[in-house]
């Protein structure tokens, strides 16, 4: 009797080790899967999400004019665009965007520091009054416009022919995309002595 037991004892303990160890088999085979899915599912922010996040933030960031910056997405990485009156004003949108979650990167080549000048509509006629403190040679602006472009990443500057008349920059060209007609616009706006900016000769290629 006693030896009948201990041969159902020694069954039953070997029956338990097996199940026991195939449970533990199929958690291990299931609990990467599972950690997988969640972390994709944390990680999965959409570019829209990120610039819709940072346009808020900003506007409502202490001492950063929010309205005056353009956001874009791609991939994480955003590229922020406008024309700032100060530095500190210009790093704290840097910071704020670089808060954001899913921000890979931030491309801050084309937010600039200035007097942001008027963005001319096709019926826009130019502003006659200059200020003594705002007088700048035409072709100074000229110059100095064309060395900034070359020097902003993401604007092919020699696409672009830029003309100055009374401080008024005619900008005209073919570019790849739209970030880099902005990025080239915000450029001009920065200009010491720019009272308008007239892109409507500036398009992206189709």
């Amino acid at each position: 009797m006693n030896k009948n037991n201990a041969i159902t004892s020694l069954a039953l303990a070997i029956a338990l080790s097996f199940t026991a160890g195939s449970g533990l088999a199929l958690a291990a085979d299931q609990t990467p899967a599972d950690e997988d899915h969640s972390s994709s599912m944390t990680e999965a922010v959409s570019d829209a999400w990120i610039t819709t996040k940072v346009k808020a933030d900003l506007a409502t960031t202490k001492d950063v004019s929010g309205s005056d910056i353009s956001v874009t997405t791609v991939d994480g990485v955003v590229t922020l665009t406008g024309v700032l009156p100060t530095r500190a004003e210009v790093d704290r949108a840097i910071t704020t965007t670089r808060g954001i979650k899913g921000v890979h990167d931030v491309d801050a080549a084309g937010l600039k520091v200035g007097v942001p000048a008027k963005l001319a509509a096709a019926d826009d006629e130019p502003d006659s009054s200059r200020s003594v403190g705002e007088v700048v040679d035409d072709t100074w602006i000229t110059t100095k416009l064309k060395a900034d472009l070359a020097v902003t990443d993401g604007v092919p500057s020699t696409a672009i022919s830029v003309n100055t008349v009374d401080g008024v920059v005619t900008l005209t060209g073919v570019l790849p995309s739209e970030l880099a007609l902005k990025k080239a616009v915000a450029v001009a706006r920065a200009i010491r002595g720019v009272r308008q900016v007239d892109a409507t000769a500036l398009v992206v290629e189709d």
